[in-house]
């Protein structure tokens, strides 16, 4: 609070008088109201005009932290996108196992027709799981497509042909720098 400004003691009038201890009742109020906000919400001003210098220092604050929090959302699906690839990668590499020992086992002289047909079959449920893997998807976003994820990157084409729908293109995401 401030001081009580003084009354001079020349002649003035009761007007002036009264102007002038309305005027110091009011600041006072002012200044206790914005004491009890301070206290209350925990808060230095509530308006940016009352401090420029510190308003400008808090906006900038916190945009910061609300880039940060988007930096660690981003990371967050990042991981989640790359650990839903590796789990997909993982699944075909598994698979490409299983088919190449299913093709070494038919191969040479000793194999009978059925079973390299069985084998064949073997085969083409092995090129069905591959397809589903190789189309897997995290958050509706496909992960093998390249930078265009909202297309289902491998399709089957006509007879025994697949079709590739995406692109080699980076997928890029804001990151902290």
């Amino acid at each position: 609070m401030g001081s009580i400004t003084g009354i001079p003691t020349t002649r003035i009038s009761d007007i002036f008088v009264r102007t002038r201890l309305l005027s110091q009742v009011q600041s006072d109020q002012l200044q206790m109201f914005r004491t009890q906000m301070r206290l209350s919400t925990g808060k230095q001003f509530q308006t940016p005009s009352e401090e420029p210098i510190a308003s400008l220092q808090v906006m900038s604050l916190q945009s910061l932290l609300e880039r940060k929090d988007q930096v660690r959302d981003n990371v967050r699906t990042n991981q989640g996108f790359l650990s839903s690839t590796d789990v997909a990668l993982s699944r075909i590499s598994s698979v490409m196992a299983d088919v190449r020992g299913t093709a070494i086992s038919v191969l040479g002289t000793t194999a009978t027709d059925t079973q390299r047909r069985a084998a064949a079959d073997e085969v083409g449920e092995a090129i069905k799981q591959l397809m589903d893997s190789s189309n897997q998807s995290y958050r509706g976003r496909y992960l093998f497509a390249g930078s265009t994820t909202m297309i289902r990157p491998f399709v089957g084409g006509h007879g025994s042909t697949i079709q590739y729908n995406g692109n080699e293109l980076h997928l890029a995401s804001y990151g902290d720098v």
